[in-house]
């Protein structure tokens, strides 16, 4: 949990492969994930919801599926009270024809009770800190 809170392996300026990345967070996950963790993949068009650390994982092979390479560099890390938001640039490679990605995007992670509560996957950061409870306006850290 706290390794989360206080960003340790996951610090803003980290550049990380993403399958080795969620491998990490799963670990972290089968430790201190609430009983009713949940994985929500949140875009304007659609929310896609996943049950437990196994959603987790399904969640994540299903996003990086059309991707041969796929890469998560994390910009910033805002602590506010019970949640971490991590906000990424989503570097990939697609599988046809190669193309190369850059996106912009966030997590936010709910704590509570010593556990973790839920993660939800944002394709806009904006969105992601207004769902945190912050400004999305606020100076860049």
């Amino acid at each position: 949990m706290e390794l989360i809170r206080a960003a340790g392996a996951f610090a803003a300026g980290t550049v990380m492969d993403g399958r080795e990345m969620f491998g990490m967070v799963e670990g972290l996950l089968a430790e201190w994930a609430a009983p009713e963790f949940t994985t929500v993949m949140h875009s304007e068009h659609a929310v896609l919801e996943y049950t437990g650390v196994a959603g987790f994982r399904e969640a994540l092979d299903d996003w990086m599926s059309p991707y041969e390479r796929f890469r998560l560099a994390i910009d910033d890390v805002v602590v506010a009270e019970d949640k971490v938001v991590f906000l990424v640039r989503q570097l990939a490679r697609t599988r046809h024809q190669s193309v190369e990605l850059e996106t912009a995007s966030a997590t936010v992670w709910w704590l509570g009770d010593g556990e973790i509560k839920q993660v939800v996957f944002y394709l806009d950061q904006r969105t992601a800190l207004t769902a945190a409870g912050l400004d999305p306006d606020r100076p860049a850290i």
